[in-house]
């Protein structure tokens, strides 16, 4: 018999509060040099640490970072200008992961689905944080481009779609950013529009010359999606410019290509362009490399059903093994369908207001749980539109002929 006393339980879970999402978490995987610092000890013993190492994972909140791992403008051109084109967009603070890879590295093989890839290995790293990623390497001189862009860019494509799709799998999906260099100036034979790398966005822009190159804006476009939400289009105007100049990958002024403007933009890559009356650079948007009749042919879109997919995740893996009561006649009880719709219907209003119009669930009461052990849950969802034309009808009218 237990000792005379009063016993209080908190009770935990009544309140049905959810876990947050951090919809912005980003990574950069680019090419560089190593970096070591050679101090002296208190002993007066010369020290040599490595700061910067190839295939090593990083994590960032600001350029300060960028001091204590030696990084420098003359010593990593790109990885320097990458970072803070980064933060420049996603502001200081932002979690960003890192890793830095050789120079000779081709993007294929920075992306590719191996489980020893530069890719594979920087996302185990981030332990599954990771939303958004940047590739991105100086090119080499040697690129071939059969189809109006490097060739290896293509092939990158299909890598990192393969790998994206990979991680979904283990509901850890993300969406990634690769460049579309050398292009050739000209209306390209590839057309990333054309293929089905929903999970892959391809970047035409540049933010300028850097070692005699026009490198992709791969850090400033992935700075502006981590800062915006995952509804949010990259090309919305009310964020502000991206910069106040910008360029092609083949070198040209933004402005310069204005009349291929449409066609690229038809051709599903992300690039640069100006709104007469406003001053500085646009993002056109910020298509997948995909067909339009994809349902995930917009980033937004697919940063939508990603976040959607975790909560679903976080909200039923504790049932998954727990028992289920069922009716007389084998089939769910009504009470029962609706306590698991509300669970994920509460979880999604929670973390995603305002950045849907609507969600709803579905458990069929028909289900044979004691034959399938295996619960379905219809989930759908109503994304927001997004306003891309706007179309004014102007004219004079004369009272006096309306009368």
């Amino acid at each position: 018999m237990a000792l005379p006393g009063v016993e209080i339980t908190l009770g935990n879970g009544g309140l049905g509060r959810v876990s947050a999402t951090d919809d912005g978490i980003a990574a950069l995987l680019l090419t560089g040099t190593e970096v070591s610092i050679t101090t002296e000890n208190e002993k007066g013993e010369t020290v040599t640490k490595t700061t910067l190492a190839w295939g090593k994972h990083y994590q960032l909140s600001s350029t300060k970072d960028l001091d204590t791992l030696g990084i420098t403008s003359k010593n990593n051109p790109l990885v320097y200008k990458e970072v803070c084109s980064f933060y420049a967009q996603a502001g200081e603070g932002a979690e960003l992961h890192l890793m830095v890879v050789d120079p000779e590295t081709k993007l294929s093989d920075m992306v590719s689905t191996v489980a020893t890839s530069p890719l594979s290995k920087l996302f185990e790293a981030a332990a599954g944080r990771v939303k958004i990623v940047g590739v991105n390497r100086l090119n080499s001189g040697n690129e071939e481009c059969p189809k109006g862009i490097d060739g290896d860019a293509i092939t990158a494509a299909n890598n990192a779609q393969q790998t994206a799709e990979n991680y979904a799998k283990k509901i850890m999906p993300f969406r990634i950013f690769l460049p579309a260099p050398n292009w050739t100036g000209e209306n390209p034979e590839f057309k990333p529009s054309g293929s089905s790398y929903n999970r892959v966005a391809m970047v035409l822009a540049s933010e300028g010359e850097l070692e005699g190159q026009y490198p992709a804006a791969i850090g400033m476009v992935l700075g502006r999606a981590a800062k915006a939400e995952p509804q949010q289009d990259l090309g919305r105007v009310k964020f502000g410019s991206l910069a106040a100049n910008g360029y092609f990958t083949d070198g040209s002024a933004f402005l310069e290509k204005q009349g291929l403007a449409d066609s690229l933009n038809d051709a599903g890559y992300i690039f640069f362009l100006n709104y007469p009356g406003k001053n500085g650079c646009y993002l056109n948007g910020c298509p997948m490399a995909c067909s339009a009749t994809d349902d995930y042919a917009v980033l937004n879109n697919g940063r939508i059903m990603d976040k959607a997919m975790r909560i679903a995740y976080d909200t039923y893996i504790s049932e998954i093994m727990d028992n289920v009561k069922v009716g007389d006649d084998g089939k769910l009880p009504s009470g029962v369908c609706s306590s698991f719709e509300s669970m994920i219907e509460n979880a999604v209003a929670s973390l995603m207001d305002g950045q849907i119009s609507s969600f709803k669930a579905y458990v069929n009461p028909e289900q044979n749980i004691l034959s399938t052990s295996t619960l379905q849950v219809e989930c759908s969802i109503v994304p927001l539109g997004v306003l891309k034309t706007i179309k004014v009808l102007l004219s004079f009218s004369n009272p006096a002929l309306e009368q």
